[in-house]
């Protein structure tokens, strides 16, 4: 991997992302207990190349991913995507506690 990905994955808009999947997991009543941002260039997905998923145990098992761009990753820190990132990942949070 190249340093471009890597500091995509570590910036403050990921960790943000990151911190934000956290809050969320504890407002919904999830227990949270692992997530980490992955690069993967593969031709099915060619334009969302940074992958984050998180392990959630209770109230039911399951592994929400997330797959963005790089613009969408940076955006979040500017507020250019972070609604549209926080919706996303809330809905599915949120079927997450549904699903028990």
């Amino acid at each position: 991997m190249s340093s471009a990905p890597l500091a995509v994955i570590i910036s403050r808009s990921a960790r943000n992302i990151q911190a934000y999947c956290y809050t969320l997991a504890q407002e919904l009543g999830l227990t949270l207990v692992d997530m980490g941002w992955n690069y993967a260039s593969s031709p099915d997905h060619p334009e969302d190349a940074y992958h984050l998923v998180l392990s959630i145990t209770k109230p039911c098992r399951a592994l929400p991913q997330f797959r963005y761009t790089r613009e969408q990753v940076l955006g979040y820190a500017t507020d250019t995507t972070k609604a549209a990132i926080r919706s996303e990942i809330r809905q599915v949070l949120e079927a997450c506690r549904e699903d028990r």
